[in-house]
């Protein structure tokens, strides 16, 4: 039996560039329905105190390395690594202390009145020198990030107040660079990032909050799969859990603005064995059987080494006899709404 843990990770507090204090976005994301969240302040680690469980949330406290470009998640490192080292240097560093880390926003474009470009420059660096045994995360789609990209002086408006209005998913480069690492070996997790900071504004009447954390929290989640339930006696090794199931792809993603996704499915079978997202089955002792059923009505697209392999509505069944790279994307009313990591097949 697997267990469902829907979680929210890029995460800003007033320690950086956000606006709202730990115990404020503890209590957004505790009714937001969330079980666990990784908070990634701007190159510090000073809110680490607030680590551990609160309530039926476990907390993480991690870092953003950020540069002019090039920002880089880096997970499980207890001291910050200088933001002033070339990207292939800093993300060495995270993985020699013993982390691991993410990607952010790679394929930014557009500079604008909300933000400037932070794309990740050079994608020849996609993790550590010695990649062997190392995975690396790609935030595949990062909704302020998408948001911003999309806005201009005649619509911010009417976006601001329909911010769905505002978003396109994952860009095509980068699912693409995401799909390519994985067909080449390199493996890479893809995940949704919210990047809140619950701006706030000033205007005639007083002090409005854009995108406040209570409502990003119902936007992208991702859900962990796990084959135990977090440990709710000890934080530490509930991290781990949190630490390992992302690191090993097992978890998928959602916009939740276009339906909860905590009854997604998607495995591959044969006769009595089950092997699920992030696992790595083999086809030498016969076929597979890939099963999908998103929870809801929405078109389901089975994407085998970055091509659409199969469609169906809400389920899936498809029989594979071939190793390869094969995940799940969903759209919900021609809006992109869920992406699993891949089922590793050789």
């Amino acid at each position: 039996m697997m267990h469902i843990y829907p979680g929210a990770l890029h995460i800003h507090t007033h320690h950086s560039d956000g606006t709202g204090s730990f115990p404020e976005v503890i209590a957004a994301a505790r009714a937001a329905g969330l079980r666990w969240i990784i908070v990634t302040d701007h190159d510090t680690l000073v809110g680490r105190s607030f680590a551990g469980w609160h309530d039926d949330l476990l907390v993480i406290v991690d870092y953003e390395i950020t540069p002019d470009r090039n920002h880089f998640l880096a997970l499980n490192v207890d001291q910050v690594v200088d933001n002033a080292l070339a990207p292939q240097d800093f993300v060495d560093e995270v993985y020699q202390r013993g982390g691991f880390g993410i990607i952010a926003h790679p394929d930014e474009q557009i500079r604008n009145s909300f933000k400037d470009i932070y794309r990740w420059d050079d994608w020849a660096i996609d993790g550590p020198r010695q990649r062997d045994g190392h995975t690396v995360g790609l935030e595949l789609w990062n909704l302020m990030s998408d948001w911003g990209e999309h806005l201009t002086q005649r619509n911010k408006v009417l976006n601001v107040f329909i911010p769905r209005l505002g978003l396109s998913g994952p860009t095509p480069a980068t699912l693409h660079w995401w799909d390519r690492l994985n067909m080449h070996g390199r493996r890479t997790f893809g995940v949704g990032g919210v990047d809140v900071h619950a701006f706030k504004h000033r205007v005639p009447w007083g002090t409005i909050e854009v995108f406040p954390y209570r409502w990003m929290f119902g936007t992208l989640t991702n859900y962990l799969l796990l084959d135990t339930p977090l440990a709710a006696s000890n934080a530490q090794q509930a991290t781990q859990q949190v630490y390992t199931a992302l690191a090993g792809g097992h978890s998928y993603f959602a916009n939740r603005l276009d339906g909860e996704a905590d009854a997604a499915l998607f495995y591959a079978t044969r006769d009595d064995q089950r092997w699920n997202i992030g696992d790595s089955p083999t086809v030498a002792a016969g076929p597979l059987t890939l099963v999908a059923d998103v929870g809801r009505r929405a078109l389901v697209q089975l994407i085998y080494n970055g091509r659409i392999l199969a469609r169906g509505k809400r389920t899936l069944c498809q029989q594979v006899n071939a190793p390869g790279i094969y995940r799940l994307e969903a759209y919900h009313g021609g809006r992109p709404w869920l992406y699993t990591n891949p089922i590793f097949i050789h």
